[in-house]
């Protein structure tokens, strides 16, 4: 699939671009300079035009990760097949000569330059920028949704440029050339990802989704660039250097899942800024999106009230997770069994749910990869189907061994079990009383019922109905 890249200096309006052409909003936006940092992919369309989109930090010398954006600014450039310069045409700053010089020496690739908010009329405070000769200028306000016909236009006359000089798309899409992506004897249109599948065929891969979450400055980006071998996210010993969520595709055996990096979810009270509300609020977003929560905690800090609520929130919606316990080399032996111990217990008593805990270094990529393992596993069993019959043998087990204690003088009756979802397992429960049912022996049925046919980490909902008399009216 074709692949562009929007670059340009801060605040110029490229997360307001990228979630027009994504079609939702997928990045925060703020008038604040340098939201954006990490650079997050999507599929973008125009009318019948479909491509890879990058969205990318703003080129600036003059911050503590200037070097980082300005890295992953350079990788999108590599990776991209066209460029989109995007300026705010409502200021003409020189910087943007810089960028302009700058980006000339980088790539040879077609740029095309845009010149954003121009909500009411084309500005002429982008032509300091015609002696570099770049594609352009396409006039256009992103918030607005305007001048998008401008952009079609245009992209799609850089495409056929690359079909008249028989230019082959490079190691961004392999396996197919613009010509193929245009002819709809050829391809139909039908994008084609880096390993050769197809658009839908991909999505079937990518099915499982896994976010990484936790308090700030756990390791979640350290976690994830070890996982890639790359520095695909800029870290930082800094709190707070990832802010928005950023997804990504992961090949893990052949297995594409989608890994979604998230910003540090601190207590509410420690909140005070409103941006960092709406990163927040961005990182539980992902937890509802997801199948799999990885919830990382930092090993000198063990497991503390913000953790236990983040897993609550995960379990509560229904997703499986694991606790993966980082830094675990920097811990001392003596301490890791009182460590261990002490997160399990916490497990059982305020998320009532026994959850796998792996211990990593994802500086040193110590066992990262089993953390995936795990969420496969975990996966696999939040989609488990088990036979009304097995349920059936099982309860009669699961009250004999433990019987429910009378209710005013009355037997506690279950009769009947059976599945009614996935993802999580749920299971519906004819009783004659479910009303009187005590929560503790629900727990009780809930925990054997996982222990029998589920692994840990994977939450169980039991629903309890009266059983109807058919003589009733």
């Amino acid at each position: 699939m074709l692949k562009t890249a929007i670059v340009g200096l801060p605040n110029a309006g490229k997360s307001t671009l990228f979630n027009r052409l994504v079609g939702r909003k997928a990045a925060v936006v703020s008038n604040i300079p340098g939201v954006t940092r990490d650079r997050r992919e999507g599929v973008g369309r125009i009318s019948d035009l479909e491509f890879r989109i990058i969205d990318t930090g703003g080129w600036n010398n003059q911050t503590n990760f200037s070097l980082q954006v300005i890295e992953q600014i350079e990788f999108s450039l590599l990776s991209a097949d066209v460029i989109f310069f995007l300026v705010d045409a409502k200021a003409q700053n020189e910087q943007n000569k810089e960028f302009a010089k700058w980006l000339k020496r980088k790539t040879n690739k077609p740029v095309i330059l845009v010149a954003n908010k121009c909500e009411s009329h084309r500005s002429g405070n982008v032509d300091y920028l015609q002696f570099f000769d770049f594609i352009g200028p396409v006039y256009i306000s992103a918030e607005h949704n305007l001048g998008m016909i401008d952009l079609y236009d245009t992209l799609a006359g850089v495409i056929e440029s690359f079909i008249d000089s028989s230019y082959v798309i490079p190691q961004s899409s392999p396996t197919i050339q613009v010509a193929d992506y245009l002819d709809p004897e050829k391809n139909k249109q039908i994008p084609v990802s880096r390993t050769g599948t197809t658009s839908d065929q991909a999505n079937e891969f990518t099915k499982l989704k896994i976010a990484i979450i936790g308090r700030p400055n756990v390791g979640k980006s350290t976690f994830l660039n070890s996982l890639l071998a790359e520095n695909r996210l800029i870290t930082s010993s800094e709190p707070g250097t990832t802010r928005d969520s950023v997804d990504i595709t992961y090949d893990h055996g052949g297995k594409l899942i989608t890994l979604i990096d998230t910003a540090g979810i601190r207590r509410k009270a420690n909140v005070t800024d409103d941006l960092e509300s709406r990163f927040v609020e961005k990182s539980m977003e992902s937890i509802k999106c997801s199948h799999v929560i990885v919830l990382m905690l930092d090993s000198f800090v063990g497991i503390e009230q913000q953790d236990l609520s983040i897993g609550e929130a995960a379990i509560k919606g229904g997703k499986g997770i694991i606790i993966v316990l980082n830094k675990w080399d920097l811990i001392n032996k003596n301490d890791r069994s009182k460590l261990i111990k002490f997160v399990k217990q916490q497990e059982v008593t305020r998320l009532f749910l026994e959850v796998p805990t792996i211990t990593i270094s994802a500086l040193k990529a110590m066992r990262c990869s089993d953390v995936i393992d795990k969420c496969l596993e975990v996966n696999e069993f939040l989609s488990r189907k088990i036979s009304t019959a097995k349920l059936n043998n099982w309860l009669i087990d699961a009250l004999n061994r433990h019987t429910h204690p009378l209710v005013k003088g009355r037997a506690i009756k279950m009769k009947y079990i059976a599945q009614i979802g996935t993802k999580p397992p749920a299971f519906s429960l004819i009783c004659n009383m479910p009303k009187n049912v005590d929560e503790s022996y629900i727990r009780y049925l809930v925990n054997d019922l996982r222990k029998n046919f589920f692994a840990e980490g994977v939450p169980v909902r039991l629903l309890l109905k009266k059983n109807k008399n058919p003589y009733a009216k």
